[in-house]
């Protein structure tokens, strides 16, 4: 199955972390950094993109926003440090109710045939107060936005691939094309069962990847040899794919 021009996505990933060496929560901080868009999704002559962070709350918000350069293999998200694509003001101070713009541009030429995939990282930094109580928290939040630069002509191509392994039941999918899929509410169906592998985000498959999701919930009631649909949702195309079920 061959998907062809995905529109731009919204997708957050938030990473919350608490402060270390703390003992007891008496008191917290929410984060009030708020960003959008969440996806930039840029089609080749375009080179750059705006993403605009605005501080909801009554206090100066610190960040600091970074640009990697995201693969995949082996199951796995790889980041490492872009040198052909920038983000400007690497690090910030947004005032309270205040709306701050960050500029990201691709240095390198426009993008010829397939994608070339980032991850655009904004932080906000822990704020540090001498004379807040020691016990209290402050909840800093991390958006790690997908970036993506392709020419018009690229697309995804997906090969399914369902397993028993044991209690527990496989989907695998390879991306064989030259553009990423986003995959999400990833289901395996049966005439008598129906096997969800999680409701909304599932996560992406990049160009020349294999993603592979694994459940043990109503695995079960999915036996090796059996005839099934495996069901996603993406940006503007749905995936019904028939599959037998294989043993591992």
């Amino acid at each position: 199955m061959r998907l062809y021009q995905p529109s731009a996505m919204r997708t957050l990933i938030a990473l919350f972390a608490l402060s270390t060496g703390l003992f007891s929560v008496q008191e917290s901080q929410a984060a009030f950094l708020q960003v959008s868009p969440v996806t930039l999704d840029l089609t080749a002559p375009a080179q750059t993109a705006s993403v605009n962070l605005r501080n909801n709350g009554d206090r100066p918000v610190n960040v600091q926003v970074r640009v990697y350069r995201w693969t995949q293999n082996s199951n796995q998200d790889f980041l490492t440090p872009a040198t052909d694509v920038v983000a400007s003001p690497p690090a910030a101070t947004l005032q309270p109710g205040t709306t701050y713009t960050i500029r990201v541009a691709r240095t390198a030429a426009p993008v010829e045939s397939g994608e070339e995939t980032y991850r655009l990282l904004i932080d906000e930094l822990p704020e540090i107060n001498v004379r807040r109580r020691a016990e209290s928290v402050n909840l800093a939040i991390q958006y790690s936005i997908p970036v993506f630069f392709s020419d018009r002509g690229a697309g995804a191509d997906l090969h399914w691939k369902v397993e028993r392994e044991g209690n527990r039941l496989a989907v695998e999918v390879t991306n064989t094309g030259n553009r990423h899929a986003k995959i999400a509410d990833l289901a395996v169906t049966s005439p008598s069962a129906k096997v969800s592998l999680g409701e909304g985000l599932n996560g992406y498959a990049l160009p020349g990847a294999t993603r592979r999701w694994t459940v043990t919930s109503g695995a079960q009631r999915i036996l090796p040899g059996s005839n099934v649909s495996i069901t996603a949702a993406g940006n503007d195309f749905a995936v019904r794919e028939p599959v037998v079920v294989g043993r591992q």
